[in-house]
């Protein structure tokens, strides 16, 4: 562990950091896609569009050594870090020591976050590394875990993935599932020197916002399934998906031929192309062929 001094860290600093790490026997790990924001003015933007007020229950993914950590805790919240690497775990847990709101839970946020789950945090913020940031939104929509509002660092690439729309190339499962529950920004694009180490492309900060549009949708499993399945070979016509799709082939395939027809989805277009609220009305149909 570093002595006090090195405590009061420059995190706008990639000397600074260097050898802090080198005093710890660490280094950024490739395989948790660490990379350390030392933008100060983009920490002081995500943390401003949280719009959380003190005391508000905040929870943070991959703090790293603390940057945005600190500035949640200077303006009062009460916050529960998530962070896998030990080496990191032992540096929080003394940098932090002084602060009675700050908690920290060790391990792979994907293996833990259910076991803090009695209700969600107000906000939900992190710094995503790009092999695992779709998991984590996947895990908290499919479980219905939603936070008041969520700002997260990711590769552009997944931004765009994110807030595509029909008939875009990125327009994916994932932008369905994200679409669905929260209206989804780019609210920032961060270049690559905005981080150390410097990673090869841009990054974007994302904002989400539930919305509840669609909360009188009761299977909400059904629409998940339906929707990954549809999208499983992108060059391929809806109806050669539904022919592939394991799910769809436990029911009457005339059946589900209806339940697109009565939706009003034409089976020889491609997934790419149908809306949110097409796939939507979609998975109420196919629910209804499970009381059959």
């Amino acid at each position: 562990m570093p002595d006090d001094s090195i405590l009061n860290l420059n995190y706008d600093s990639p000397q600074e950091i260097k050898e802090l790490l080198d005093i710890m026997g660490l280094g950024p790990r490739k395989r948790w896609g660490q990379n350390f924001l030392i933008n100060s003015g983009a920490r002081k933007r995500i943390v401003d569009l949280l719009e959380m007020k003190e005391g508000d229950t905040v929870w943070e993914v991959g703090p790293g050594l603390g940057s945005i950590t600190k500035i949640i805790l200077d303006r009062g919240a009460k916050l529960k870090v998530f962070e896998i690497d030990p080496g990191y775990i032992d540096y929080l847990t003394k940098a932090f020591e002084s602060y009675p709101k700050f908690s920290i839970v060790p391990g792979d946020v994907i293996k833990t976050w259910k076991g803090h789950r009695r209700k969600p945090p107000k906000r939900f913020v992190g710094n995503l590394p790009y092999n695992i940031s779709s998991a984590i939104v996947s895990s908290f929509i499919e479980n219905d875990f939603i936070p008041e509002k969520m700002v997260f660092t990711v590769q552009r690439e997944m931004g765009q993935r994110m807030t595509a729309k029909p008939n875009n190339k990125n327009y994916s499962s994932f932008s369905v599932l994200c679409q669905f529950a929260c209206d989804v920004k780019e609210v920032g694009v961060l270049k690559p020197g905005s981080f150390y180490p410097v990673p090869g492309v841009s990054s974007a900060i994302i904002s989400m916002v539930p919305h509840q549009r669609y909360r009188e949708l009761e299977d909400k499993e059904t629409f998940f399934k339906v929707t990954r399945q549809l999208f499983s070979s992108r060059r391929k016509t809806l109806k050669n998906n539904i022919n592939l799709s394991p799910y769809l082939k436990e029911f009457n395939k005339d059946d589900v031929f209806k339940a697109f027809e009565i939706v009003g989805i034409d089976v020889t277009r491609r997934a790419e192309t149908v809306s949110v609220d097409e796939y939507v009305e979609l998975a109420k149909e196919i629910s209804k062929l499970k009381d059959k």
